[in-house]
């Protein structure tokens, strides 16, 4: 009988952070009833992360963040016309011959599927092994087919939503404005919401999603843009040579290249496909030249820039990343495949700093120690500065 009190009085101490954490359920419940919307808000995300550094660059320079967002709007419409005005009309009529060369390209697969049949039977096999390949032939088939209908069906719904996803994307741009306007405002709004003691924390784990999340970003869009670009000369130096059928696809196989350079490990294999395809059309040679030519680009991404681009944003290991994007994709399908890696690089940040606040250490020194994984870390200018709580409400977590 006397439990029945005391759970009443430890409700009454603890009654903010309960009525907290029942209204961040029910924002998380609205959000995912509402996801149907937010692919465009993570689009506008995404800008936002891209454009901030070059805003907060021209407000040290005195210019109002306001002005720095309009200059940064005019910078994107600019670029935009640009691509449409110079950019789309090659890419477009690529795409279409593209597609017109595609019975050709159907017409090598079946080619390269017909000889390693032929290959396969004429091998000395007892039946029983013959038997027990096919079998597993047949299962990694369907395995691989459930895959990519588990990766596209979410992608498949999203399109029956694409009337949402469209006034999403009208109202981002007024969304990302504020967003840039007040970005330090932004994240001292959301830590307000939460009980004194946890402004700290709320306002610490915030810049810790948007380190891993602003560099990611960044880092994906450079590797993109590299990748893009060292496809391009590639393909030329291949036309150059003589292997004049490449020339005809250039833009559009550079662009699947440096597109498929967000999905990590499986989008450089993917996109290496069509290339080595169109290679096939042409004759042995070009399909070796194509495989070599891709295969080098990636090995001097993975050596090179990865290291340099990615390393302090994600930092983590090639396995960890492979399982992550298989996961993410077979719950959230395109989307969670994508988002894998830097969900994943968050998640290990909020849990170094979960584990050293319930250690005992102050929220500053946390915010360090998760940023950088050691127990010494060097500040890093580039992040924000963590929050450092006024005494009493570091009494209260000690």
């Amino acid at each position: 009988m006397r439990a029945m009190p005391e759970l009443l009085a430890s409700m009454r101490r603890h009654r903010q952070a309960i009525f907290a954490l029942l209204m961040i359920a029910i924002v998380v419940l609205l959000l995912w009833t509402a996801r149907g919307a937010l692919p465009a808000f993570f689009i506008g995300l995404a800008l936002a992360f891209v454009l901030d550094p070059a805003v907060t660059l021209l407000a040290r320079h005195g210019m109002p963040r306001w002005a720095g967002v309009a200059v940064m709007y005019v910078a994107v419409v600019a670029f935009v016309w640009a691509l449409i005005a110079f950019a789309l009309p090659p890419i477009s009529r690529q795409t279409s011959e593209f597609i017109d060369h595609l019975p050709e390209l159907g017409a090598s697969v079946d080619d390269i599927e017909r000889g390693l049949e032929d290959w396969y039977l004429a091998l000395p096999l007892p039946p029983e092994i013959r038997s027990m390949v096919d079998q597993q032939v047949v299962a990694s088939g369907q395995a691989f087919a459930d895959l990519l209908r588990g990766l596209l069906a979410p992608t498949l719904n999203a399109i029956v939503r694409v009337a949402t996803f469209i006034l999403g994307l009208v109202v981002v741009p007024i969304w990302l404005f504020f967003v840039l306007k007040d970005r330090e405002g932004f994240s001292r709004g959301v830590a307000g919401a939460m009980p004194p003691a946890w402004r700290a924390d709320a306002e610490n784990l915030l810049g810790l999603l948007g380190r891993v999340g602003g560099r990611w970003v960044r880092g994906q869009l450079l590797l993109g843009a590299t990748i893009f670009v060292a496809t391009a000369i590639g393909l030329t130096f291949l036309t150059v040579i003589g292997f004049a059928e490449f020339g005809q696809f250039t833009l559009v196989l550079a662009l699947i290249a440096g597109l498929l350079e967000w999905f990590p490990i499986i989008g450089p294999i993917v996109a290496a496909v069509p290339a080595i395809l169109i290679g096939l059309s042409i004759g042995f040679p070009a399909a070796i030249a194509a495989a070599v030519l891709y295969v080098g680009i990636q090995q001097l991404e993975n050596n090179l820039l990865v290291p340099k681009v990615m390393g302090d944003a994600v930092e983590l290991h090639p396995a960890v990343m492979i399982l992550a994007l298989v996961v993410g994709g077979a719950l959230f399908g395109i989307g969670g495949a994508i988002l894998a890696a830097p969900t994943v690089a968050a998640g290990r940040d909020v849990y170094r700093y979960g584990f050293h606040r319930f250690g005992g250490r102050p929220p500053a020194e946390a915010f360090e120690l998760a940023k950088h994984g050691r127990r010494r870390a060097p500040l890093d200018d580039s992040s924000p500065p963590p929050h450092v709580p006024p005494p009493e409400a570091q009494a209260s977590l000690a």
